[in-house]
């Protein structure tokens, strides 16, 4: 489990995970590299900061239209275990830390999957992210905190908690969906109900807006590998 303290390597309730296809699973995602690329190339010749802007909004909507209805799915049931480093859904096991960063590599964010994690869940925040869109919160009940998830609005957050870290998606109506390898419950990759979570339960809790941030987008869009900082966990 990746956590703050410790490292390793309303939604509806979990619905059975759908059926999975390797083969389908990678010509989806080569369908989602082919459109990046097309907007990629429309990015790099805007001319406007608006140009520009827009084309970074539909990155946004692409890459969490790809996790939402390729990538997450596909890595749902694929047991946790602590050690777990499956580049695979549904094959072998997957721990906590690296089913956020494989998830992210899968939707075609290029870092450095197997380093960041081994990290601490800040750790792995800081280096998807700025702390312009970090929060921190601590002694929060469960229902409070998804509140002020509510509060903070619509995207894509990695959720950091005391001794994991997953996926936080807020949707547009207000749903507050968990999307991790869970060490409780199913033993597995899960999206489920942030409210009713029993691995939200933390003392402390960090979260990154990475969907806000036009860095990391402008990374995602361009094929722009994130070097690893502030690693202290290096093999």
């Amino acid at each position: 489990m990746s956590g703050l303290l410790l490292v390793s390597g309303g939604c509806h309730a979990q619905q059975p995970a759908t059926p999975y296809s390797v083969a389908a699973y990678r010509a989806t995602l080569h369908h989602f590299a082919q459109r990046r690329a097309g907007l990629a190339a429309r990015y790099r010749r805007a001319t406007t900061p608006a140009a520009r802007a827009h084309c970074l909004a539909e990155a946004r909507a692409l890459w969490l239209t790809a996790l939402d209805s390729t990538v997450f799915p596909a890595w749902e049931s694929t047991p946790w275990s602590f050690y777990g480093q499956s580049w695979e859904p549904r094959q072998g096991s997957v721990a906590c830390g690296y089913f956020v960063t494989t998830a992210l590599h899968d939707a075609g964010l290029r870092l450095p999957r197997t380093l960041l994690a081994k990290q601490a869940a800040t750790v792995i925040i800081r280096n998807l992210t700025t702390e312009a869109h970090m929060h921190r919160y601590r002694g929060l009940s469960q229902a409070d905190f998804v509140h002020e998830m509510r509060q903070l609005g619509p995207g894509l957050y990695v959720l950091g908690l005391d001794y994991h870290v997953g996926f936080l998606r807020v949707r547009e109506g207000g749903a507050v969906q968990m999307v991790h390898s869970s060490y409780t419950g199913a033993g597995a990759v899960v999206r489920e109900a942030a409210d009713s979570s029993p691995s939200l339960e933390s003392q402390a809790r960090v979260v990154g807006k990475i969907s806000d941030d036009p860095a990391l987008l402008r990374a995602w869009l361009l094929g722009t590998p994130l070097a690893a900082r502030g690693c202290t966990v290096k093999s």
